[in-house]
């Protein structure tokens, strides 16, 4: 098993690149996932991995983790120290293991069922919320729309609890959104303006639009819509957060199109 001592190794900085700049994770068609679940999640899926870092604090099951990447996908595997981890983790409580992992997203189904669009969703803890919801709701794909933050950035990463690995998660402009969901209901979810969210039908082939944290949906997301729901409160909230107001959408879904569950 190989060392890496210099913060100047260039494994170390790449992975410094990748953790804060997004043209960075773009033109290197890489990124970084952290911890050992995400890292069991990956060699679950077969994800492709570059190359694995790890210090003398990982956990026996990481031992384990590390054994077995070695075994099976001969993926490169270099101890540094946990000063190092420290200094390039995105956590404060590093769990002594990261990897840096190709970004090839998942192809996008052909006859989609059920798709969730995240419009100018700004924060990284939100839509990796989104996104592992999205995975647990059955959704076929989750499409970014300009001004969405990138899903591949550390939090949203980690936020997604390995939902990255099986479920299509792509940037596009709104013309190629369109086109895809040419032909599928919209539900967009506003405040107040919309059905009430119970009276959707969401058994057909349907999308799921979910606005922004500060201002909702884009003037382009409110185009697009076909239909607008809204989630009854009975407080004197004005709205809900938006990876909330998701769950509770994709919960209604999930309630119409498997009632038995």
């Amino acid at each position: 098993m190989l060392t890496i001592t210099s913060s100047s190794n260039p494994k170390i900085k790449l992975v410094r690149a990748l953790q804060t700049q997004a043209r960075e994770r773009k033109g290197q068609a890489a990124f970084v996932a952290e911890g050992v679940r995400l890292l069991e999640d990956a060699l679950s899926a077969g994800w492709p991995i570059d190359y694995v870092l790890f210090d003398q604090t990982l956990s026996e099951r990481g031992q384990a983790l590390l054994n077995t990447l070695e075994a099976k996908s001969k993926t490169e595997v270099f101890e540094i120290s946990p000063a190092l981890m420290a200094e390039i983790s995105d956590t404060e409580t590093p769990q002594g293991i990261l990897a840096v992992m190709k970004s090839s997203a998942l192809p996008l189904p052909t006859d989609p069922s059920f798709v969730i669009v995240a419009d100018q969703v700004r924060d990284p803890g939100n839509l990796g919320t989104i996104l592992r919801t999205a995975e647990a709701a059955g959704a076929d794909a989750v499409l970014l729309t300009p001004g969405t933050v990138d899903a591949l950035s550390p939090k949203v990463v980690r936020a997604g609890m390995g939902a990255h690995f099986h479920l299509p998660i792509v940037h596009l402009p709104w013309h190629e959104i369109h086109a895809y969901l040419t032909g599928l209901p919209i539900f967009l979810a506003e405040a107040d303006q919309g059905s009430l969210l119970w009276d959707a039908d969401f058994r057909q082939p349907c999308a799921l639009l979910i606005g922004g944290e500060a201002f909702g949906a884009s003037p382009m997301g409110e185009e697009a819509a076909t239909h607008r729901i809204t989630i009854p409160m009975v407080g004197r909230a004005e709205s809900l957060n938006a990876a909330v107001a998701a769950g509770i959408l994709m919960a209604e879904v999930i309630r119409q199109r498997h009632p038995d569950k």
